[in-house]
């Protein structure tokens, strides 16, 4: 009787070559990634195909500034003294988020918005996402475009961009600094300076895994997260929400937006805010939602310099200039003509 019968033969043959256990594993790790790229992939698309394209939604002539890395677009409305107006660098902020104030304040200035380059309708070139080029963009902007001494009115993160601009600029005269937030390397505590440098450090390593990161990324933009952040953080106005989260997500989803938004999550545009704002020396209005988070921060602010002003807009949170455009416009537009008055 042979040792082995032609069936246990087979079956020992075929043992010999089957691949490991490593191996095997790999080969589902491999598939599983590969499958979660495409998911991730298909996903994009959808979104993308769905969303519709934007407009300036503003009043004005528009326009377009070749500035270094591509085309920003801006809208310019009004006659009289020139505002310049920055948008955050949030995700799905663009310069509609002045569109309820703006034909108030045209009535009495230039008036001048404009997008960021990756933000709403410029240009979403891949480089100069930082925020030394972008100190460089408003600064250009205002020197080529308006040509002319200026008062800015910045918006949240980028009011350290307002400073940056604003002390290598002679046309930036006064600043405005609408819920001015800094992230900073900057932090006096060093609780706080380790935890921005951790928090960016695992930003920068999470975003560069392809599936978790771009899950998380498309999290954060993602209408229901946008409709949250409104409801409990942005707008004191509760009845504007589902309009201006359907708004925030279709910006952020527009072509090549997403790496604008990587790179504010990596910490590109993390400058010394506390450093700029003490050397400072220009006449500067700080304007809050009383109700807006990180309101407590505008003490820090006003001790750093005494000298700047502050006005405090009651029933509004981080957009007082959506929740209260007359009132904002009021203050804006007194503060600016007792400041122009005096130069």
């Amino acid at each position: 009787m042979p040792l082995f019968s032609r069936a246990s033969f087979s079956f020992s043959r075929s043992s010999a070559h089957r691949p490991s256990f490593l191996v095997r594993s790999l080969r589902w790790g491999g598939g599983f990634i590969a499958l979660g790229l495409a998911g991730v992939a298909l996903v994009n698309t959808i979104i993308e195909a769905r969303v519709p394209p934007l407009g300036p939604h503003l009043a004005g002539w528009f326009g377009r500034y070749p500035a270094r890395y591509g085309d920003l677009a801006y809208v310019v409305a009004g006659n009289g003294p020139p505002l310049v107006l920055v948008h955050s660098l949030d995700p799905g902020q663009s310069m509609a988020t002045w569109r309820a104030s703006f034909d108030l304040l045209a009535n009495h200035f230039t008036v001048y918005a404009f997008d960021w380059q990756g933000f709403g309708l410029s240009d979403p070139n891949p480089e100069g996402l930082n925020a030394r080029e972008f100190g460089a963009q408003l600064r250009d902007f205002v020197r080529d475009i308006v040509a002319a001494p200026c008062t800015v009115i910045a918006h949240g993160n980028s009011a350290p961009l307002a400073l940056e601009a604003s002390a290598k600029s002679d046309f930036i005269q006064s600043l405005i600094l609408v819920c001015p937030t800094g992230s900073a390397p900057d932090e006096p505590h060093p609780v706080e300076r380790a935890e921005f440098l951790a928090r960016r450090e695992v930003n920068g390593r999470a975003l560069a895994f392809p599936v978790l990161g771009t899950a998380w990324l498309n999290w954060w933009r993602s209408r229901a997260h946008f409709e949250r952040e409104g409801r409990e953080f942005a707008l004191w106005d509760k009845s504007r929400v589902q309009t201006e989260a359907r708004l925030w997500h279709t910006t952020a989803h527009q072509k090549g937006a997403h790496r604008a938004q990587k790179a504010l999550l990596e910490g590109e545009f993390a400058v010394p805010w506390r450093e700029l704002w003490v050397a400072g020396f220009l006449p500067s209005l700080l304007v809050w939602g009383r109700h807006a988070r990180g309101f407590e921060s505008a003490s820090e602010w006003g001790a750093l310099r005494p000298d700047a002003q502050l006005q405090v807009v009651d029933n509004a949170l981080w957009l007082p200039q959506l929740d209260a455009p007359d009132e904002f416009a009021r203050i804006v537009s007194e503060w600016v003509r007792d400041v122009t008055s005096g130069r």
